[in-house]
């Protein structure tokens, strides 16, 4: 059994305080004969430093906060890739829906102190670490224009603006995406590419992806104006986005993508600086405690 455990918790994650659940988390392991160690964050950055100074005298760590916090942990788990679990809290937790990952206090208690670690691959985009998907164009712009106007929780409610504003000010750039070294599109578009399939609202762009295959999926989608981007969201929420006329899909290993202006980029929901970009996969290099489903006596 694992006794020594630490939660990192990202205080303004989400759409509101979610220290009374890790609270009774820690009381569960408490009562199985184990610890929790909580650590609030600061700032951004600050689960890095915390995954960093924890890694050394923790058996798992428990990530409570979205994907942009899971992202800040495992680059702060690059020595010492210990077993994870995720609460959910962010505004769309991909990892935490792809792996199952358990809500209610006893059943994490349990997955933290007795689950079975699993190996999850792990992309490098311009040098930092990623697990869900990232984003060049105007997906990365909404997220931009949401980052300059947070000041604390949201919901999906939140983003009505910034993605007002970018659907009128995005100026739909061109790209040049490279997929192991060979051209695969150069025009006017954006692409979504990452380690899993699910994106925003459960949509699956990246219908392929599986989070262990030690490959990277990419979808570009041709895309030079407003009309153009409507029916890709429209051919998106009917799961009909695969069609080979109207997007390009592929796997690789690494994954290069410029622009000969400025295009930002999103990375695990946050925002992530700017084209040029370069991606690769690192295959197995975390591991994440899957949900545990034991007799109860396991936590009494």
């Amino acid at each position: 059994m694992r006794r020594r455990l630490a939660a990192i918790v990202n205080p303004v994650s989400g759409r509101y305080n979610m220290m009374p659940t890790v609270r009774r988390i820690g009381g569960e392991i408490a009562r199985a004969g184990g610890y929790l160690d909580i650590r609030t964050t600061e700032g951004l950055g600050h689960a890095t430093v915390l995954a960093a100074e924890l890694a050394a005298e923790s058996d798992a760590i428990l990530i409570v906060g979205g994907d942009g916090t899971v992202c800040e942990v495992v680059n702060g788990l690059i020595d010492n890739p210990i077993p994870m679990a995720i609460l959910r809290t962010g505004t769309e937790n991909l990892l935490a829906h792809e792996l199952m990952m358990p809500a209610e206090p006893p059943s994490m208690a349990r997955t933290l102190l007795h689950g079975t670690a699993h190996a999850f691959d792990v992309g490098v985009i311009n040098g930092r670490r990623f697990l869900a998907v990232a984003g060049a164009g105007f997906d990365a712009e909404c997220v931009l224009q949401m980052s300059r106007v947070r000041t604390g929780h949201i919901t999906h409610g939140d983003y009505f603006w910034p993605i007002w504003r970018a659907l009128w000010s995005y100026q739909y750039p061109e790209l040049k995406v490279e997929v192991d070294d060979q051209g695969v599109f150069e025009g006017r578009g954006f692409a979504i590419l990452g380690i899993i399939g699910r994106y925003s609202l459960g949509m699956r762009i990246l219908h392929r992806a599986e989070y262990d295959d030690g490959l990277l999926d990419i979808c570009v989608f041709p895309c030079a104006n407003r009309r153009q981007l409507a029916a890709h969201a429209v051919r998106i929420l009917l799961h009909q986005h695969t069609d080979r006329r109207r997007t390009l899909y592929h796997q690789g290993k690494r994954i290069r993508i410029t622009s000969n202006t400025s295009v930002p980029l999103q990375v695990d929901g946050d925002a992530g600086g700017e084209l040029p970009a370069t991606c690769s996969i690192l295959p197995s290099a975390v591991q994440f405690l899957k949900r545990l489903r034991p007799p109860a006596e396991l936590v009494e």
